[in-house]
C-alpha cells in the first residue's frame, strides 16, 4: 500500500479526540521523516488554517527538492458561493496561485473540488481544469463524501483524481459500482478517514455523549479484532489498504511517534476472512456513522 500524509492536523485542531495543531518545529520533523521513509505524497487544503504556510516553510527551510514533494491541495469550499460564474474562471486561478505562494511551489500535483457539490456543475468542473491547463497542477479532482457524488466525478474525462472516505464502516462505494468506473477511467484514488476521525481507535466507554449511537458498532469492531488477534490500527488500515482499487491512504498524525506507528504499517495485511468479516457485520450501518458532518445534529440517544 502507498502513504499520502495528510496535514490538516498542521493547521488547526482536529479529530473527535481533540487533537490540537502542531507546532512548526515537529512539523518539520514529521516531514522530514516521511520523506526520508518514501511518502512523498501530501495531502492539504486552502482551508485547513494555516497548514499550507506551515508545508511551505518546511520547504523554504529545508533541503529537501520541492521537486520530489507531491502537493495536493483544494479550492476553497465557498470559493463560487454568491459569484457568477463569469468570475469563476479568476476565482480558480486567484486561488490555486495563493496555495502555490503559501507552498513555495510552482506546481501542485493535484488541485481539488473541496466542496463536492461543484460536481454537479459542469461549468465548474472545466473551470476548474483552467489550473491544470494554465500549468499550476498537474491534474485535477474533487473530494466526495457521497456514492452520488462519486459517482457524478467519474463521468468526466478532466477529473483524474478522486479522494473518497473509506473504512470498515463505510462501504458504500463497493456497492455501487465506482471502483471499478474509476479503474476504467485510470482515474487515482485516495482514501481518507480510514480511522474515521480517530474513532476507530477509541473504547466505547470514552465515546462523548453525542457519539453514543455508535457505541455498538465500535464495541463489534473491537470484538472483531481481538478475535484475530490483531490491533485496531492494524486492522483499520490493512482493511483499507488491502482494497485493489485504492491507490493511497491519506493518513494524518501529530507527531512523529505516530508517523512511526503508520510506517511500521506499509507491508500489514489482513486475511481475506478478517474483510470478509468486517463487510459482513458492518454492511448496513446508519449514515450518521459514517459522515462525520451528521455527528452534532440530531439528539444524543
Amino acid at each position: 500500500m502507498k502513504f499520502a500524509l495528510g496535514t490538516v492536523q498542521f493547521g488547526m485542531d482536529y479529530g473527535i479526540q481533540g487533537g490540537t495543531k502542531v507546532s512548526q518545529e515537529m512539523v518539520n520533523e514529521i516531514l522530514a521523516l516521511a520523506m526520508e521513509n518514501k511518502i512523498d505524497h501530501f495531502d492539504t487544503a486552502a482551508s485547513y488554517g494555516t497548514a499550507e504556510r506551515a508545508l511551505g516553510h518546511y520547504i523554504e527551510k529545508s533541503l529537501v527538492s520541492k521537486n520530489r514533494m507531491r502537493i495536493i491541495s483544494k479550492l476553497q469550499s465557498n470559493a463560487f458561493t454568491e459569484k457568477p460564474q463569469i468570475f469563476w474562471k479568476d476565482i480558480v486561478l486567484r486561488n490555486i496561485s495563493k496555495s502555490l505562494k503559501n507552498l513555495n511551489v510552482s506546481e501542485l500535483e493535484a488541485f481539488l473540488f473541496h466542496k463536492a457539490e461543484y460536481i454537479f456543475d459542469d461549468r465548474a468542473v472545466q473551470v476548474l481544469d483552467y489550473a491544470r491547463k494554465e500549468g499550476f497542477a498537474r491534474k485535477i479532482g474533487v473530494s466526495i463524501y457521497t456514492p452520488e457524488e462519486a459517482l457524478k466525478a467519474v463521468e468526466y474525462d478532466e477529473i483524474k483524481v478522486i479522494q473518497i472516505p473509506y473504512n470498515v464502516f463505510d462501504q458504500r462505494l463497493n456497492k455501487c459500482g465506482f471502483f471499478d468506473k474509476a479503474k476504467a477511467k485510470d482515474i487515482e484514488v485516495y482514501a481518507r478517514s480510514s480511522l474515521l476521525q480517530g474513532l476507530l481507535m477509541m473504547s466505547p466507554a470514552s465515546l462523548p455523549k453525542k457519539m453514543r449511537f455508535a457505541e455498538r458498532y465500535l464495541t463489534r469492531f473491537l470484538s472483531i479484532c481481538r478475535e484475530y488477534h490483531i490491533s485496531p490500527l492494524k486492522a483499520a488500515i490493512g482493511y483499507v489498504g488491502g482494497h485493489p482499487d485504492i491507490d493511497y491512504i491519506v493518513f494524518g498524525v501529530d507527531n512523529k511517534v505516530h508517523l512511526s506507528e503508520y510506517l511500521s504499517m506499509q507491508d500489514v495485511k489482513i486475511s481475506e476472512e478478517m474483510i470478509k468479516t468486517f463487510q459482513k457485520e458492518f454492511e448496513d450501518v446508519e449514515e450518521k456513522l459514517v459522515n462525520p458532518i451528521l455527528w452534532n445534529s440530531g439528539t444524543d440517544s
